[in-house]
């Protein structure tokens, strides 16, 4: 009997899963291993971010930092806040060029943060206040201030990365010692203000000038109101708190209402970390190439206002939660037909290979939460459609070395390959393949058949000549009962009178 042996291999590779330092480490839940037949197709495969923490930090910084004769933004002030490279500033004095036209003032934004920025600056002839954004500004206006004609209370609502927009005010309240009254006349109404526009669920930042001198000011208490005033406050690298030219009386101030006030984060600047913020002055702070293109001598030039204060906030960010996912075969699957549905924590992968093609690569998922990232890999393997024998065997449990066409695992001395031809049951030992009677016309031979094998009936009358003769065998009528599903009986007849030998091969693809 000729049998064709059927080998199968199954590989296993364990998932890896990446895993930090300390507890609650982020991961990628486990994505078990996928097995597909050519030309099938596999649903999303669903899995899951764990413990990762996304957030958008944005750099603020409160900025009166005009100088020369016409309280413009002139080289000094400009390099400054290139160097610092907000995310959201604060601006007083808010003039540029010759006029601060539209065009002067968008070609001013684009050259000292980007032509992704967007502003808003007051319509004041005097010395306007106005706020710039790296995140689109939604809404925006100024709040008349009934103390002062020459600027108002600037305000902007920004839709930064997160379900909260932050809302920003850049005040530039009255300046000189003899003013203090009307600071906190100027304090009451930005508060009636905030207390009237902006929804308690959003995040507030005030941020500028406030001329105060110091930090028992009445106008810091009714501010307080809506934002946090208390120490701990920035300081530059000295650790001086003030931020007037002369360095001797804290004028300016980046002051976050207390859910964001919460959330605020160290400055990083270049391997430098300000754990509070920074007040900015370029005579102290080292070094400069960390903050390029600004020179030594920004801060004190010519009519300088202020010193620039820098804050920043880490806020929750769903949408900074990344996932991308790479394949170790493009030649089977190509990384683009790797795609990652979902959003927030719960998402899916599904996997689409190169038509026609077969075989095995390994998929690698990777979060990211902007500070920290964690993968998962599992096996993707397109096989060729399983051959009858592959499904039959499969469906006694076998696998491996006794799931081979030649292998016996029950011992009987048939082959899973024989057994599978001529209809035994390879884990149960017993049974015969052909069975030889007489019919009266001669011996005849039965034998069970079944589609995708091929049998042929051979003739021998000599041994030695070998199996030079074939029988046509023809299907048993009446069938017997009971026979396994898929077969059928067939026999073969040696005449009488004729002598020799006889044998049934059954070829198994």
């Amino acid at each position: 009997m000729r049998i064709r042996a059927i080998h199968l291999i199954r590989i296993w590779i364990g998932a890896v899963i990446l895993m930090g330092n300390g507890l609650a480490a982020p991961s990628v839940s486990d994505i078990s291993n996928q097995t597909i037949t050519l030309g099938s197709s596999i649903s999303p495969i669903p899995f899951t971010l764990v413990n990762f923490s996304p957030k958008q930090t944005i750099r603020t910084v409160a900025a009166n930092i005009t100088s020369g004769n016409s309280q413009s933004y002139e080289g000094p002030g400009t390099r400054i806040l290139q160097g610092l490279q907000p995310d959201v500033v604060m601006l007083q004095e808010f003039n540029v060029g010759n006029s601060s036209s539209a065009a002067e003032v968008r070609s001013w934004v684009n050259t000292t943060f980007g032509s992704d920025y967007s502003y808003f600056r007051e319509s004041y002839s005097g010395i306007p206040n106005g706020v710039i954004s790296r995140w689109p500004i939604v809404d925006s206006g100024s709040w008349d201030d009934s103390t002062i004609s020459d600027r108002g209370f600037a305000w902007a609502r920004i839709d930064i990365p997160g379900d909260k927009n932050l809302w920003v005010v850049s005040v530039h309240l009255k300046a000189s010692s003899g003013s203090s009254s009307q600071r906190q006349s100027q304090a009451q109404q930005l508060v009636a203000y905030i207390k009237t526009n902006v929804p308690s669920g959003d995040y507030l930042l005030i941020g500028g000038d406030c001329n105060t001198y110091n930090y028992t000011e009445a106008c810091l208490g009714t501010l307080g109101e809506m934002v946090d005033v208390s120490a701990p406050r920035p300081v530059d690298q000295a650790g001086d708190p003030d931020t007037n030219s002369g360095r001797s009386s804290p004028y300016d101030w980046v002051l976050a209402e207390p859910e964001l006030d919460a959330l605020e984060t160290p400055v990083q600047i270049g391997s430098l970390s300000f754990a509070n913020g920074l007040v900015f002055d370029s005579r102290v702070f080292s070094p400069l190439s960390s903050v390029s293109p600004v020179l030594s001598a920004d801060s004190g030039a010519t009519n300088m206002q202020h010193m620039a204060v820098v804050r920043a906030f880490a806020v929750p960010a769903a949408e900074m939660l990344t996932v991308t996912a790479s394949s170790s075969n493009p030649a089977l699957v190509p990384n683009s037909n790797i795609v990652v549905s979902g959003t927030g924590t719960s998402r899916t992968v599904t996997v689409t290979p190169v038509a026609n093609q077969t075989g095995t690569t390994t998929i690698t998922v990777t979060g990211g939460d902007g500070s920290s990232t964690a993968s998962d890999t599992f096996v993707f393997t397109v096989n060729l459609p399983l051959t009858a024998f592959q499904s039959w065997i499969a469906g006694y449990g076998f696998s491996e070395a006794n799931a081979l066409g030649s292998t016996d695992p029950d011992g009987d001395g048939w082959s899973n390959a024989q057994e599978f031809a001529f209809g035994l049951v390879p884990n149960v030992a017993g049974g015969t393949l052909v069975k030889i009677e007489n019919s009266g016309a001669g011996a005849k031979i039965t034998y069970l058949q079944r589609s995708g094998v091929t049998y042929a009936v051979k003739l021998a009358t000599d041994l030695g000549a070998g199996f030079a003769g074939t029988v046509t065998p023809s299907k048993s009528v009446p069938q017997p009962t009971s026979l396994p599903s898929g077969y059928e009986q067939y026999e073969a007849t040696l005449t009488t009178g004729t002598k020799g030998f006889i044998k049934v091969e059954a070829t198994v693809p």
